[in-house]
């Protein structure tokens, strides 16, 4: 599963700031405009954006694939993650797929959990990977990626303040583009534009 994942989407995919590392892909802008006096609007608004855009994506999908990828020389030293998780009402399958390498940049070492789980199951990780820098809890900081390889689209959801959208299927991302161009970083709006046209 790893590798065939590491293949589809590349490695760099399963790091941070994925939107600068590949071509053709998206970024979305998830609690800009809520009320930004308050921590809850603004993740609600994350919240629903998050959900509205995976469940178009992913629409066709009955099972979606996670990757969990986060620092540290053994799992146990996160083991406070794991129970914050825990307590989202989310247990990680027992088939699971465990990766770890040194990351000679960073100088930590990087490790990766991979398995699949039914999407209808997918709300709870949402919720804690987007709710951590609000510091609503429960809530983990590992970084998340929810996929499907047959499909060839991933997403990186890096908390409430945006997702990035990437794949080797572009009619999918065209779509999105097309359909959520509102919630779309304005930032990275003019490299989008060259990607996907104008909207």
């Amino acid at each position: 599963m790893i590798e065939e994942a590491f293949k589809t989407f590349g490695k760099h995919s399963f790091q941070h700031a994925i939107f600068y590392s590949n071509q053709d892909c998206l970024r979305f802008e998830l609690s800009e405009g809520a009320e930004f006096d308050s921590r809850i609007s603004m993740f609600q608004t994350a919240l629903t954006r998050t959900t509205d855009v995976l469940n178009t994506v992913f629409e066709k999908s009955d099972k979606v694939s996670i990757c969990f990828a986060f620092a540290g020389d053994s799992f146990i030293e996160n083991l406070s993650q794991f129970k914050k998780i825990k307590s989202l009402g989310f247990i990680i399958p027992k088939k699971r797929y465990v990766h770890s390498e040194w990351d000679e940049e960073e100088e930590w070492h990087r490790n990766y959990i991979f398995f699949t789980i039914d999407k209808s199951e997918l709300h709870k990780l949402l919720f804690g990977c987007l709710a951590n820098e609000l510091g609503i809890s429960p809530s983990f900081w590992f970084s998340m990626y929810v996929f499907d390889v047959k499909l060839g689209v991933l997403a990186h959801p890096y908390d409430d303040r945006g997702m990035d959208l990437v794949g080797p299927n572009k009619f999918i991302l065209r779509r999105i583009y097309k359909h959520y161009n509102s919630w779309l970083l304005n930032y990275d709006l003019p490299v989008m534009r060259q990607w996907f046209g104008a909207l």
